[in-house]
């Protein structure tokens, strides 16, 4: 029975033995993940566009903006782990050349938006905007296509599990957290040791509205495998689009026309009929 004692005295302290490690791979988790600017990169739509403050329901304080087309539907924009709203001037750009009405916000840190950037502030932050949209814009869930850049993909995926929408569009968006350290920092294969976040693969076969992909095939940061992966597990109709050329951030303009017809197609049997053709 000694041995037996001194065994479980052993075990006790294994997992002691992996805290430091592990305090230094969330430091270095947090640091990776979340790289927010304030920096304004002048890239907001100026058709109609208003600026507000919003998420007090949910406990935020959150720069969003709107640019309105006056169209039935409207795009909730939700983008990536860096920069802030006004950097996406080609995704604003694509918006208004289908004739669409958009809606973008900031994540808590990110921008004018006050806080701390966390994986829970980002889903927080998406349901604020969604609420927004309702309650202040006056759209349906209906009206709104819910597209997510690269992590924004990943809020959107989070969002549409419990709220309904016209539709969810992806670009550049990963399979999870773990994938996405494996494969950046292959020489790192400690990573399993923190939780597995923003499963995107668990996630996306719960949705049940029109999905469209967007990749480029020349990602490097997000290699376009992970997007075959989420589509093996996307429902039945989910297409993706791969655009020859493209990195992880000019799918939209390297795409150009392709893309256009693409999102045309995806929306129609959302109902998103209004769609231009500039």
């Amino acid at each position: 029975m000694r041995y037996t004692g001194r065994g479980t005295r052993r075990h006790r302290h294994v997992p002691l033995l992996f805290w430091p490690l592990t305090v230094l791979l969330r430091y270095l988790e947090r640091k990776l993940t979340f790289k927010p600017t304030s920096t304004d990169y002048g890239g907001l739509p100026q058709h109609a566009l208003s600026r507000f403050r919003f998420g007090r329901d949910f406990g935020l304080d959150l720069d969003g903006a709107f640019s309105d087309r006056g169209s039935r539907h409207a795009v909730l924009f939700i983008h990536g782990n860096r920069h802030n709203l006004t950097r996406f001037r080609d995704h604003y750009n694509l918006f208004s050349s289908l004739g669409l009405s958009c809606m973008c916000f900031d994540y808590p840190g990110y921008g004018r938006s006050s806080g701390v950037p966390s994986e829970e502030g980002f889903y927080a932050s998406a349901r604020a905007a969604y609420s927004f949209a309702l309650k202040e814009l006056g759209k349906e869930p209906s009206d709104l296509i819910v597209y997510g850049c690269s992590m924004g993909g990943a809020v959107a995926i989070e969002l549409l599990q419990s709220l309904p929408a016209a539709a969810l569009i992806t670009e550049s968006t990963f399979t999870n957290s773990w994938d996405m350290a494996q494969h950046l920092y292959p020489l790192l294969p400690v990573w399993r040791l923190l939780p597995k976040r923003f499963p995107n693969d668990d996630r996306i076969g719960n949705i049940r509205i029109p999905i469209g992909m967007i990749h480029g095939d020349q990602d490097q940061v997000v290699p376009v495998s992970m997007a075959h992966e989420l589509l093996k597990r996307a429902p039945a109709g989910t297409e993706l689009h791969v655009v020859p050329g493209a990195n992880h951030v000019n799918s939209v303009t390297t795409g150009g026309d392709e893309v256009r017809a693409f999102l045309r197609r995806i929306l129609k049997p959302a109902g998103a009929n209004e769609l231009g053709d500039s």
